[in-house]
């Protein structure tokens, strides 16, 4: 990790503007600005949480990973956002559960952990924030959940396509077969075929080591004309 230049406070008001004057002041204070390279590691699996980080530019991708390195995809993290799971984490100083890596070169505020707490009783904005995250991260889970329980592959397939563009703000996918596999928790050749199939019927268009998605469902649509931080 290295040190970013930029200015706090008006990160801070431009990606969190419902946080309180004499919060803002505090997270100036207290915060450290640092930049997370594209496809570096922010967190890992059993990594001692010891800062909050406020995402205010870029995209990172958040992840759950087994003994045998096998991943599943979570959700996308954007600006104005923070992991629930590592803020949940922080709150009982443990070790994290996630794996996540930016998409892009990515900019946090990163806080010490003491803060969290701290400021739950002092600022209502921070309490409403912490809350928020935690029921909205509860609800990609949940989603998640229901993927693999309850909808087949092609459908998944579609759905992290569709997410990935919206995080990207881009129908051209780089991510490989064999990554897409990795994160759904299937097979490069199970998702080959799918894409074959997708190709066949116009829905997208399968190059080397790129994927573009041809047609969208309207919600996409829709999504994709909204500021990234309400996209979640």
């Amino acid at each position: 990790m290295m040190g970013a230049n930029g200015d706090i406070e008006s990160l801070i008001r431009n990606n969190f503007p419902q946080f309180e004057e004499n919060l803002i002041q505090e997270i100036k204070e207290q915060g450290e600005l640092i930049l997370f390279p594209a496809d570096d590691l922010i967190m890992d699996i059993g990594q001692k949480v010891d800062q909050i980080p406020l995402i205010v530019d870029g995209v990172v991708k958040v992840f759950r990973e087994d003994e045998e390195d096998n991943e599943i995809f979570l959700y996308y993290l954007h600006a104005g956002e923070a992991c629930a799971i590592t803020l949940i984490c922080s709150a009982r100083e443990g070790y994290s559960k996630i794996k996540a890596i930016p998409m892009e070169d990515t900019t946090a505020v990163v806080l010490p952990i003491s803060k969290l707490d701290e400021w739950m009783p002092k600022y209502q904005s921070w309490y409403f924030f912490v809350m928020d995250s935690y029921q909205d991260r509860f609800e990609e889970l949940l989603k998640v959940v229901d993927a693999i329980a309850f909808r087949q592959m092609d459908e998944r397939l579609i759905e992290y396509l569709e997410k990935t563009a919206v995080a990207s703000q881009s129908n051209k996918i780089k991510e490989t077969q064999s990554q897409i596999a990795l994160e759904l928790n299937s097979s490069r050749e199970v998702i080959g075929r799918l894409l074959k199939k997708l190709e066949q019927q116009g829905i997208v268009k399968v190059s080397r080591n790129q994927i573009e998605l041809l047609k969208k469902k309207k919600r996409l649509s829709l999504i994709m004309k909204q500021p990234l931080y309400s996209q979640l």
